[in-house]
């Protein structure tokens, strides 16, 4: 049986039976009083719960507890068909407003529109592109919701078949009769079907919907779609096939990750087989692994080094681990060491991870803040060395909610070179390619604050601070007034004693030992 926490997201908005942009009458109501009720449809219910569990006073017995569950999981259900709701409406209205506002803009500022639409045809995007504008909405409530774009755009996928395709289904939700969850599965198999399938699928489940659990809805809903789907289970079997890809993602907190692929079955199963045999090949007596352990170690030896018998690969990654070295004097129980493009991991795993390192470089990190300061230039060119120290500092893209990689990442000018910005490591910073061009092309524009921080405004008057993420503590950064973040009292800190070790790993000439006259 399927499983819905575990099963591939393919969603595709253009798999669902929209009408174009400008032809969905949903999100402009035709009248003053349409508007007014459809405010009221979906806000008033809020309003009455939220008033309800505040004027119900102290919980009186567990009976009482459980009936307030209820009215939060319907406030949530409610919350989620609101914000559906404006996520749809907003870039609707963006995308029919894009020529006055445009229009407007010329008034205003026309080198800084012809400087943008020149931007746009180097980046050979077009700004008034309806997936264009959507992705650019999406990075902008991302910041609104403090959630990845990634996962805004997974919302934006369910908002819009809600608002224009599964109504029934956002009516249901926003009276809290159904969870955000199954109003979500409704959703996603009513894609590739037409709309009166989807009215017959809202018909079967809706009821259902009602009292069953998430996981009922999930595996009733994905039936109902195999059985009205026009696609033949060949056709079907060669877009999955398409779709096939590997996924990684690392865990926060113990310095391990995962890899998914996703491949034909039988492919899989063939890669199931060829491991269990290898680790069924092991016959060492003395080998305390378990089994998961020892199919895990080969699967990664495997990929790595190659098949035992072959060569392996030639390409070996690169790792870049900068390790605390002040913190690992002060406490060293306490150390944490941080991998590029992972995070923090204990600082042991580092040392094992950096014994086997052909060279080291030294990376200089502020000792009130953690952030990256400076980064050792005696073998590299200054160029080379101020990109090791954005790397290190920033450590992914510094757009907004962006967590590509350094490697995936490049150096860009917060002041653009051509009006005077400075190539130095307070106007520099790394954006990813899909940034560069949302903030030279598509209306973002960043400011570089003294304490280290950046500003960004969204195209529609949004600010969010991104703060560097070799930055550790930011109870002192002052993100409003025009200065460097004030240092604190250092009476409470841990001290560390600037003694001959200290020197040598700050690379410091260590000292000689006076001599002692015997007279």
């Amino acid at each position: 049986m399927s499983n819905p926490e575990y099963s591939e997201d393919y969603d595709d908005e253009h798999r669902l039976p929209l009408r174009p942009p400008g032809e969905r009458k949903e999100s402009h109501p035709d009248s003053f009083f349409a508007s007014q009720v459809e405010h009221q449809l979906f806000n008033e219910p809020l309003m009455k719960w939220a008033v309800e569990l505040f004027e119900a006073g102290p919980v009186t017995s567990p009976a009482d507890a459980l009936e307030r569950l209820k009215k939060i999981q319907c406030m949530h259900s409610g919350l989620e068909a609101v914000t559906s709701t404006l996520l749809a409406d907003t870039v609707e209205q963006i995308g029919e407003g894009f020529t006055d506002t445009l229009a407007e803009l010329r008034e205003k500022a026309p080198e800084e529109v012809r400087e943008s639409e020149r931007s746009a045809e180097f980046y050979r995007v077009d700004p008034s592109d309806d997936q264009t504008i959507n992705s650019n909405f999406v990075a902008e409530a991302a910041i609104a919701l403090r959630e990845t774009p990634e996962m805004v755009g997974k919302r934006m996928f369910n908002a819009k078949g809600l608002r224009y395709v599964c109504k029934d289904t956002l009516l249901a939700l926003a009276a809290g009769e159904i969870t955000a969850k199954s109003a979500h599965y409704i959703v996603k198999y009513s894609q590739d079907l037409t709309e009166e399938q989807i009215k017959i699928m809202e018909h079967v489940l809706l009821p259902l919907a009602r009292t069953a659990s998430d996981a009922t809805v999930y595996q009733r809903a994905r039936r109902l779609h195999d059985r009205m789907n026009p696609e033949s289970a060949e056709q079907r079997q060669k877009k999955s096939e398409a779709a096939r890809k590997v996924s990684f993602w690392f865990d926060e907190d113990s310095g391990m990750g995962t890899i998914k692929l996703f491949h034909r079955a039988d492919v899989i199963k063939s890669i199931q087989s060829t491991i269990r045999w290898g680790v069924g090949q092991n016959n060492d007596p003395d080998d305390e692994r378990t089994s998961d352990q020892m199919t895990a170690d080969l699967y990664a030896d495997a990929l790595i080094n190659g098949w035992p018998g072959s060569s392996g690969t030639p390409l070996k990654p690169r790792l870049s681990i900068t390790i605390p070295a002040l913190e690992m004097l002060a406490d060293p129980s306490r150390a944490l060491a941080d991998l590029e493009g992972v995070g923090p991991i204990p600082a042991g795993l580092a040392l094992q991870l950096a014994k086997d390192a052909p060279s080291f470089q030294r990376v200089l990190t502020d000792p009130w803040t953690g952030a990256v300061i400076d980064v050792e230039r005696k073998n590299y060119r200054p160029s080379q060395g101020l990109k090791d120290l954005l790397r290190h500092r920033d450590v992914h893209c510094c757009f907004p909610g962006c967590r590509r990689s350094a490697d995936r990442s490049e150096t860009d000018h917060i002041d653009d070179w051509g009006h005077g910005g400075a190539t130095d490591r307070e106007n520099m910073h790394l954006l990813c390619k899909q940034h560069q061009m949302f903030k030279h092309a598509l209306g973002w524009k960043i400011h570089a604050r003294p304490d280290g921080t950046r500003s960004w405004l969204t195209p529609n008057g949004l600010h969010v601070i991104v703060t560097p993420e070799s930055v550790d503590v930011v109870e002192n950064l002052d993100h409003m007034n025009d200065h460097c973040p004030q240092r604190p009292d250092t009476s409470s800190r841990l001290e560390v004693l600037m003694n001959e070790d200290t020197r040598r790993v700050l690379g410091y000439p260590v000292e000689p030992e006076p001599s002692i006259d015997p007279d």
